[in-house]
Formats: structure tokens, sequence, C-alpha cells
């Protein structure tokens, strides 16, 4: 069964032209059916009674209420106790519900409806880390571009992985329910408001919520006509193996109080590594503009006879050689992970990074005696508090990992074939100086996904970033999109705005290709622009061929150098 709707636009830009209206499947928006024989008024003014007339399956609406445009004040508190406001905004439809899909599910979500001005779009955005907080600047950002904005809590509260110790329900709440079951509570929530369904639905995440991107994808491909999945660590089993292996590279069996390399040590080597490969495209600007045609061996900053500054010893050599290849099988050599590319190290996704590059993940940053994600293991894999992280077998203990959480927990598949049977639309993005998530591993992904799915190019686009650190930051042109955090570009229009250009891409049949990132200069929040150079869709990379060094068009998307081996 269908319904049809006519179809109005509104956005800042210029529109040339508006796709016919579509037909709309029933599915998704049952609960708000029989609101369709109320009076259209009621419907699009009413945003108190959505949570007494509104029927969601296996959901409840706990709030409902309008919000007068102009500021508005986070009802939640960060640690230290500060409260944010977001400001400029236009007066909104709150709706705060929660969807139990099981029976030990709580899955919070939030839905902002613009009172007017809709641009028929619904756009949910993604999480970080292991964190409940909703990214209520990407939602303020999403409501002043007009679209309906949705988040969720992932179906627990805090940051830590506590919440997963003997609920494995709520595990896959976070994996992948949780986004899934928001998407379907706001559809219904947004017919039941404006009397028709959104036009378009979108999704965009950094981090977790690249992961969240690309679970959609592969699990739930009805949900969103267009996804930005950014730094997805979608191999997210592997992943907390590599920061594990990391913790073990850096120090001595047994030794937990001692690590062999330190932040002063990945600076001296990020310094090395950025004067080496820096200038081989042309520009010395302190970017690597593709690090894997960079030759470099860390064994050249190994101390000489009676040197002792300035250098590192034979045994922090070996640790970041083991960095540098990342996680293997001991039984077979296998790569477990991607190791991290030249330029990782110590990179600074600002001036007042405290964990640059390596530092904020080889250790937890609060216990640097444990590593990064231990809880993963005690309680997720092992169910053993006291589990020691120096007995993981390298071999047996990766098959008990992947055994045990990879079908719930990974974001693998590259088969995107029924996304793409209805014409879904993919970006991925990945900073090539990331050093959480291994750049490597979004080039595996992306060749998979174009192995397995026919037609791919019609589906997916990948950007590496050059000079970007996790998400957003570094010394590269690293601002390109108004829908994932810190990266908000100098003008929302398709050249320069990522979420624009997916909204072509969905909307007017568009494909993005190179699209132009920013670097700032200046003091906190000012947004000078400094530089500017292409994003080149992958393979492509920005090549310089002359002009001025800070214009985007003195440089070319062209073939990559070819890989040099050894």
């Amino acid at each position: 069964m269908y319904f049809v709707f006519p179809i109005s636009r509104k956005r800042s830009e210029s529109v040339t032209a508006i796709r016919p209206r579509r037909t709309i499947p029933l599915a998704g928006f049952a609960a708000a059916a029989a609101l369709l024989a109320m009076p259209a008024a009621a419907r699009a003014a009413d945003c108190a009674g959505l949570a007494q007339r509104l029927a969601l399956p296996h959901a409840r609406i706990v709030l409902a209420t309008e919000v007068a445009g102009g500021a508005f004040q986070d009802d939640t508190r960060l640690p230290d106790g500060e409260v944010k406001v977001y400001r400029s905004l236009p007066a909104f439809c709150r709706v705060r519900g929660v969807s139990s899909p099981s029976a030990d599910s709580e899955i919070e979500f939030e839905v902002w409806l613009p009172v007017s001005g809709w641009t028929h779009r619904l756009h949910m955005v993604g999480n970080g880390g292991y964190s409940s907080n909703l990214y209520y600047a990407e939602m303020a950002q999403r409501l002043r571009a007009g679209d309906v904005a949705v988040a969720t809590n992932t179906g627990h509260r805090g940051k830590d992985l506590s919440f997963g110790i003997g609920h494995p329900q709520k595990i896959a709440d976070f994996a992948h329910r949780a986004v899934h079951g928001s998407a379907v509570a706001a559809k219904a929530v947004t017919a039941a408001y404006y009397g028709h369904p959104a036009r378009y639905a979108y999704f965009s995440g950094c981090s977790t919520g690249g992961y969240q991107a690309l679970m959609e994808a592969q699990r739930y491909p009805d949900d969103f006509d267009g996804i930005i999945a950014g730094a997805p660590g979608n191999n997210r089993s592997a992943l907390n193996m590599a920061f594990l292996w990391n913790y073990q590279a850096n120090h001595r069996r047994g030794d937990d109080q001692h690590p062999l390399l330190d932040a002063g040590d990945l600076k001296l080597i990020n310094h090395a590594v950025v004067a080496r490969c820096d200038p081989l495209d042309g520009v010395t600007d302190g970017v690597i503009n593709d690090p894997r045609i960079c030759r470099f061996d860390v064994g050249e900053l190994q101390c000489a006879k009676d040197q002792a500054k300035g250098c590192l010893s034979p045994e922090q050599v070996t640790a970041a050689r083991r960095i540098y290849a990342g996680p293997r099988d001991a039984r077979t050599g296998a790569v477990i992970y991607p190791g991290y590319p030249f330029g990782t190290e110590g990179v600074m996704a600002s001036a007042d990074d405290e964990h640059p590059g390596w530092t904020g993940y080889w250790a937890n940053p609060d216990k640097p005696d444990e590593p990064q994600r231990v809880d993963f293991f005690r309680y997720w894999v092992f169910a053993d508090p006291q589990w020691n992280w120096w007995s993981f077998d390298w071999g047996r203990d990766v098959d008990t990992v992947r055994a045990r959480m990879a079908s719930t927990f990974d974001a693998s598949s590259p088969d995107l074939r029924r996304f793409a049977a209805r014409h879904g639309k993919l970006i991925m993005f990945m900073g090539w100086q990331d050093p959480v998530g291994a750049p490597p591993e979004a080039i595996r992904y992306a060749r998979a996904v174009r192995a397995a799915t026919p037609g791919a190019d019609a589906l997916l686009r990948l950007y590496m970033v050059p000079g970007m650190a996790h998400c957003a930051g570094g010394p590269g042109a690293t601002n390109f999109s108004s829908a994932t955090r810190d990266s908000v570009p100098p003008v929302s229009d398709a050249a320069h705005d990522m979420a624009v250009a997916l909204e072509d891409w969905v909307e007017k049949g568009a494909a993005p290709r190179a699209l132009i990132a920013t670097h700032y200069a200046g003091e906190k929040g000012e947004r000078r622009v400094a530089f500017q150079r292409p994003l080149c869709p992958y393979p492509q990379v920005a090549r310089y061929r002359g002009g001025p060094q800070a214009e985007a068009t003195s440089f070319v998307c062209a073939a990559p150098k070819p890989v040099r081996k050894g």
C-alpha cells in the first residue's frame, strides 16, 4: 500500500530542479496512519498533543514541547558542570522518546521539528565513542538548515562499556538497533506532526557515528536515502584488538608502569616523518598528501653511540615498527587490522590537544597503566573482571573475539546490494593522519564494497583527507561538512559542503566529485581561511600544478603516484 504526497522544498541555496513527487511505502509509518484524517492545521501546529495521541510500535513519547526560536540550553550537564547553549535556532517542536525493542532495552531519542520552513528532509546524526551524549550541536546545525533533526543515546547512559556487562541486548542496541528504532520512530513523529512523511531521510556521523552509518547501510537499507560515514571504525572488534596490540607494543611484557615511547618521542618521530614526506606533493605546507608514497624508516632515528637526546633506543624503534605494522595473527602472520601510516604518530588535532596522535588510544588516558577499551575484553568477550591483557593469545583469542562479537558488533559486510537497489547513496571519508581507526581500513572496506556490490560507482564515494586527524582537525584542510562535528565549511553549497553534495546526489542525481576543503587560521573559534585544497574522490589525490599555494584551483585531482615497495 502506498500514499502519494506532493512535495515542496526550501533551502537557503537556489534550487534549479526538483524531482517529481514519489510514492512512499506505508511501512514504517503505520503508527501515524490514523492521524492522516485529522485537520492539517492541527497536525502541523500541535506539538504537545503528540505525546497523547501518537502510538509508536515498541516506543513511547515522554516529552513533546514547543521551543521558542533563539537560544536552547542543554538540559544535561557535562562532567565539569558546564552547561551548553545553542543559539540562532528557529522555533521547533522538541520530542523525546524511548524505544524498547527488547525487554532489556531503553533507547532514548530526540526529534527536533522546525515549526516553519521545513525542507521535507529528516536528518539523523551519529554518536562518538561509547558515549550516550546526543550531539545537540549537530542537531542544532541540521535544524538551522531546516531539516528535522534526530539523535539517540544508543540505549545506555555514560561513556564506558559497563552497560554491556551481562546485557547482550544492550550491546545489540548500541551496535545497531538504537539508530534503526530511533529512525523509525522519528519518521512516524514527523509524519504525525506535518501530516505527511519526510521526502528524504539522511544519516551522518563520524567515528562511532561513521560506524553507525555503515551499520545502517548494511542492516537497515530502507532507513535512509543518503549516508555520510566518517572515520567509521566499522571493523570494531579488530580495532579494539589493535588498541591492545599497540599497548603491548609500547611496554615490556608485564610492565604496565613504564611505556617505551612517550608523547615527546612521538613528536620527534612525527617531525622527522613530516620533514621527509611533506614535500613529495610539490608543496611544503606541513601536510603529508599521500603517506603511501612516503619512504621513511624509524630506524633512522636510532641513537648513535654515546647519543642520549633527540633519538630513540633500539627498543623504542622496535615498538614504533610494531605499531606501524599493526596486529598480526601469531599462527599465520595474517593482518588482523592495518597498522597506522606515517604522519599519525603525534599529529595535533588542535593547538590544545592533550592526547596527540597515538597517545590517545594506545592506553586509557584516564588509566594509563591499562589498554584503551580493555573493558571490551574483560566484560564483553571473556566475562571476567580479573582478565589480564598480558594473557591475550594472538592466535586462539583472536578467534574467540571474532566468534563472540563480530556478528553483532562489527559493521564489516561489503554487500550493499539492498541499499544500492533502492538507489541509496553513501559517502565515506577518513583522515590520512587519523590515529584512532587506521586509515587503510577505510580503503580496504571501500574496495570490498566495490567487489561485492554491482554498480558500486553509483552508490559509493570515498574521500581520504590529507592532514586530518580523527574526524576533524589537524594540519590539513579539514573543514568540508556541516553535518559532522568540528568541520563547518565557509560556504554551505555542493562545492564546499559534503552534506549538500550528498543531498544533490540523492535528490538531483548529481554525483559528487572533488570538494573544496578549508583550513582556518586565527584564534580558537576564528574562521579565517588560511588555505584550501581539493578533496578528491578516492583513488585520486590532489596534485599541485602551479599558482598560489593557498588556493584550491592551484591543485588538480589526478591518479596517485605508484606506491613503491620495500
